[in-house]
């Protein structure tokens, strides 16, 4: 669906991007800016989470069928079940387009409603929703662009960038709001990969937030129907990668699951054949093959509890032959277990 989305792109009079809220999603916004800007086409964006997909997405297509010319861009999101795909794709009429690029796993039959309804979907989950934009975009000539688009990459694997910038850009979309948000995508957009506000917020924040997570994270382990769950619960405002980077270390020898606690959510990590988006998928999240995500039902709920939950989800996405069974990494030795 490349060439259909460039043609969209190319015959736009106003972009209208929604991204979600990490780094991979603002890069993706970001270049977007750049793009219709330099050919003098106006742009607007929104950010939102997963579970406000819907709300959003369904707010840009109704402003976009009164504007004439208005291309809808969701970046970095995917649908969280076939129902919410279908509710999507009945918002839809002839006088919107709707392009949507992302690289997550999606919900069996998503792709299919949305497109029978007419939208336009370029999902390649080897390439960050960054990648995707860029490539789309022929970005890949501009080395400002190119390097927003590696940071991006470094923070949504997990891991170094040689600008040392994915770290601290992560740090500071934790701790600023919506509008906050929308703030690094333009900064970005402008050509700034580092700017003196975020500069502030990263040095005022950096020495407590990474000293909590050293010492404020907490480990339970338990064991149900042979699945070993791990709950870590780090500081309210952690991300799952410094947790991962900076927190106790856990891999396969010591948990098939490891579940990193929110108040409002939960992070799911695994390894080997657990699929993460397929226990995500099954408490109302959604994400890759090893790291997803989903809300957590009840604050009143406890780690033993959430653990059980996660176990039996985890039951119902392993293969016949591993019901019962281990789950440890092809490959990995537990003696040696990477960092969660």
């Amino acid at each position: 669906m490349a060439a259909p989305a460039v043609e969209a792109l190319a015959g736009a009079r106003r972009i209208h991007v929604v991204s979600h809220v990490d780094l991979d999603g603002l890069v993706a916004a970001a270049l977007l800016a750049r793009w219709a800007r330099r050919r003098g086409v106006e742009v607007v964006h929104d950010v939102t989470g997963a579970r406000g997909l819907y709300r959003m997405l369904r707010r840009a297509l109704q402003l976009a069928a009164g504007r004439p010319g208005t291309v809808v861009v969701a970046a970095d999101l995917a649908p969280r079940s076939l129902s919410e795909a279908e509710a999507l794709a009945a918002a839809l009429n002839p006088r919107t387009t709707l392009l949507w690029l992302d690289h997550h796993e999606w919900p069996s039959g998503a792709h299919e409603s949305l497109e029978k309804a007419g939208a336009i979907i370029v999902h390649d989950r080897s390439k960050t929703t960054a990648e995707i934009a860029c490539s789309l975009l022929s970005c890949w000539g501009d080395g400002y662009e190119k390097m927003i688009v590696e940071i991006a990459r470094a923070d949504d694997g997990c891991s170094d960038d040689p600008y040392g910038l994915a770290d601290k850009w992560r740090l500071v979309l934790r701790h600023i709001g919506w509008d906050g948000l929308r703030r690094a995508a333009e900064s970005l957009a402008s050509g700034e990969a580092w700017p003196g506000w975020a500069r502030e917020v990263y040095e005022r924040e950096a020495p407590s937030y990474y000293q909590e997570i050293r010492e404020k994270t907490s480990v339970e382990r338990y064991s149900f129907e042979d699945v070993r769950v791990a709950v870590v619960t780090p500081p309210p405002r952690a991300s799952g990668c410094d947790v991962q980077r900076f927190g106790p270390s856990l891999g396969p020898g010591d948990a098939d699951v490891v579940v990193i606690l929110y108040p409002r959510g939960m992070s799911i990590r695994t390894w080997g054949r657990l699929n993460a988006n397929c226990i995500a998928s099954k408490l109302g999240g959604g994400g890759h093959s090893h790291v997803a995500g989903a809300p957590r039902p009840s604050q009143s709920m406890s780690s033993a509890q959430i653990a059980r939950m996660v176990a039996r989800a985890a039951l119902d996405c392993m293969e016949p032959s591993t019901a019962g069974q281990s789950v440890d990494a092809a490959g990995t030795s537990p003696g040696n277990p990477a960092r969660i």
